[in-house]
């Protein structure tokens, strides 16, 4: 009797664990796509904001061209706002890019669920 029941015992154990394992690489899974998704959403929309902004500048240069009578002073102009946005860029870059990012990051890695669930409901 008491041997059947640690037989028992032993194997609900085991089942427990095989369990456990199973939902700790399902939740890994989704953990890496998320963050998956999330790398392949900026990666392009960094793509398309450097194809829109090459365009918008040569097209800024050819209308200072036509404005000014030069290019060379167009390129100036260009250049100077460049730089700019640059400085700009670089000066925030913890407020609009790393930081949110490590937010997005945080909630994808340590989303718990029933937390989830109590604040939906």
């Amino acid at each position: 009797m008491i041997k059947e029941s640690y037989q028992q015992l032993w194997q609900d154990s085991k089942k427990y664990l095989e369990l456990r394992y199973d939902l700790l690489r399902v939740e890994l899974l989704e953990k890496i796509s998320l963050i998956s998704a999330l790398l392949l959403t900026a990666v392009v929309a960094i793509l398309l904001g450097t194809i829109i902004f090459t365009y918008l500048s040569i097209l800024l240069l050819l209308w200072l061209e036509t404005l000014l009578g030069s290019m060379i002073y167009g390129l100036c102009i260009v250049i100077a706002i460049h730089l700019g946005l640059f400085a700009c860029i670089f000066a925030f870059r913890k407020q609009w890019f790393i930081n949110p990012l490590v937010r997005q990051f945080s909630k994808i890695i340590y989303s718990d669920k029933k937390r989830e669930e109590e604040v939906e409901l």
